[in-house]
């Protein structure tokens, strides 16, 4: 366990600086940008003279979640731009953040993004399920995919895209439910006819136009991320993997075909790698969708055959994910589920439907699909 005090703390919903005590209590988490920790946090009094009685000391506040990674870097203010630009049910919220000296790394500087935390993620939660050989149930699936729809439509209205959906980066409340995107270091707002990498995403997660290296792709890469993602919570596994980058497209063609050369051609026209042209099967898309996809309803498969499409123009919106027939129990008024925390039913109704008005408004002509029914 670390403690230390910081002079300079930012309250992301005030904007507030004050002096706090961070108490750091276990590391949760290490990627390519940065170090998660849990932590709790105190408010101090800025004048150190000060005597305070026991009863009027500040409280800790915790846990959260302390991402830390190096300042001064494009990832750093990129992503906390994004953080604090955000405020949405299903999107992981920005509480406090400051910059302190990191004495491992010979005190170089690093940013500090202090938000809220849940207990799991979405991938230590399928592995629970497969590991004792069962699926998440389809209520819990239709739950957890209608919210990461939600906060993809949501971030999607800014142009600020995740690139890098993944079960990982997917936070929940087993008790509730509840779900958040987290991990905004590979996020941008992407802009219209601007390049950008397309080495990006984790492999087995990445959209085939990045695989054969589109610069100008669109925020739809995500959707075929909430695809692969939507898809293993119904295998217990990863739909595609690849055991590396090219071999990712081998295996995305077992299920979908060899990719076309107008699909080439739009996402790279000097793509000149493997094709997979040999088809590996000589059934119909829809009969491999619902082999591989054995324990999904057809609902479900139809859904995973909409989403996980080659051309990215024509995978669905977020909007339209939301509107489809798979989430229509979730819009009766008597759906309940049963989370594995807890020894009752419970009603989601609330959780997923309170949408603000912003969020309404860009839902457009299919609002009347995706509110529930009265």
């Amino acid at each position: 366990m670390v403690q230390f005090l910081v002079q300079a703390v930012t309250n992301n919903h005030t904007d507030v600086t004050c002096p706090m005590e961070v108490r750091e209590t276990a590391k949760i988490g290490e990627g390519a940008f940065g170090t998660v920790l849990r932590a709790y946090l105190k408010e101090v009094s800025p004048d150190i003279t000060q005597i305070t009685s026991p009863e009027s000391e500040a409280k800790w506040m915790g846990p959260f979640a302390i991402k830390k990674v190096p300042a001064q870097t494009e990832y750093k203010s990129r992503e906390l731009e994004i953080l604090r630009k955000t405020s949405h049910p299903n999107v992981v919220t920005l509480e406090f953040f400051f910059t302190y000296p990191n004495p491992e790394d010979r005190n170089k500087l690093y940013q500090h993004l202090v938000m809220e935390s849940l207990p799991c993620n979405l991938q230590s939660e399928i592995k629970r399920f497969h590991n004792s050989n069962i699926i998440l149930p389809e209520s819990h699936i239709q739950v957890y995919t209608f919210q990461i729809a939600r906060a993809m439509n949501y971030l999607h209205s800014f142009g600020i895209c995740h690139r890098d959906i993944k079960p990982s980066n997917v936070l929940i409340e087993p008790d509730t439910l509840l779900l958040q995107i987290c991990d905004f270091g590979s996020a941008k707002r992407l802009e219209p006819n601007q390049p950008s990498v397309s080495y990006i995403c984790s492999r087995y997660y990445r959209a085939p136009e990045l695989i054969v290296g589109c610069s100008l792709y669109s925020t739809q890469i995500d959707l075929w991320g909430l695809g692969c993602v939507f898809g293993e919570m119904y295998m217990g596994r990863p739909v595609f993997q690849g055991r590396e980058p090219m071999l990712q497209l081998r295996e995305i063609s077992k299920l979908l075909g060899p990719p076309d050369k107008k699909f080439i051609f739009e996402s790279n026209p000097a793509y000149n790698g493997p094709l997979y042209n040999h088809r590996l099967f000589t059934s119909s898309l829809s009969s491999r969708f619902k082999k591989v996809f054995s324990h999904a309803s057809p609902d479900a498969v139809e859904l995973l055959m909409n989403v996980l499409v080659y051309r990215p123009q024509d995978r669905f919106i977020p909007r339209e994910v939301m509107a489809h027939a798979f989430f229509d129990s979730l819009r009766d008024p008597l759906f309940r589920v049963s989370p594995r925390t807890v020894n009752t039913e419970i009603p989601v109704r609330d959780m997923l439907f309170n949408f603000s008005d912003y969020e309404l408004k860009t839902l457009g002509d299919l609002t009347s699909k995706v509110l529930p029914r009265e």
